[in-house]
């Protein structure tokens, strides 16, 4: 059995000045760098997902 973590959408719409700012998204970062720093440091595989909206006329990502 493998661990590793996944980290998904920590975009910038979802801090303050972004489409869409979500309360505490702040200090989720903070724990998520936390947590990054640690996987990192122990060679923990680390796997980060990005929404994307290619599409020209959209608003959000």
């Amino acid at each position: 059995m493998s661990t590793g973590i996944v980290v998904i959408d920590i975009q910038n719409d979802y801090f303050p000045g972004g489409a869409y700012p979500l309360t505490g998204s702040e200090s989720a970062a903070v724990i998520a760098r936390g947590v990054l720093d640690t996987a990192r440091a122990t060679g923990t595989p680390i796997i980060h997902f990005q929404h994307l909206a290619t599409e020209p006329d959209a608003t959000f990502f």
